[in-house]
């Protein structure tokens, strides 16, 4: 059955089941180690969003800049499954106070945009939509 033919019954029915959110596993090779990851929610991408942005007032204008290592640090830390970046051991070790501190410490540049564009695309980011025509 086609999209377009579905009933307002069927349609509901897909939005009461649309809470579970994609999952994905990625290999980080530097290391060859799996990591689990699933999608954020457009609240979720919104709030990291905003609490990476900085605001700053000059000349009478606000001026926005996101800061997009924090953002990709945020982005995998919300979004790992597997492995646990908060693990004592981990922060014991880089010295860290939270997750996004081991994430910054452990991981290269590369992999930091690497993993979060996978965030990304798991959330929805880079999704053509179809138009429906009548």
């Amino acid at each position: 059955m086609s999209f377009e033919n579905l009933s307002e019954e069927q349609v509901l029915q897909r939005l009461l089941d649309a809470d579970s959110l994609p999952e994905r596993t990625v290999r980080l090779e530097r290391m060859d180690i799996p990591v689990k990851i699933r999608g954020l929610t457009g609240k979720q991408v919104f709030s990291i969003r905003e609490r990476c942005t900085e605001r700053k007032e000059r000349r009478g204008q606000s001026i926005e800049r996101l800061d997009e290592e924090l953002f990709n640090v945020s982005l995998i830390a919300a979004s790992t499954i597997t492995p646990n970046w908060g693990n004592p051991q981990l922060l014991d070790k880089y010295n860290a106070s939270g997750a996004e501190e081991v994430i910054k410490r452990i991981l290269l540049a590369g992999e930091l945009s690497a993993l979060g564009d996978v965030v990304l695309d798991l959330s929805g980011f880079n999704t053509e939509l179809e138009d429906v025509k009548n």
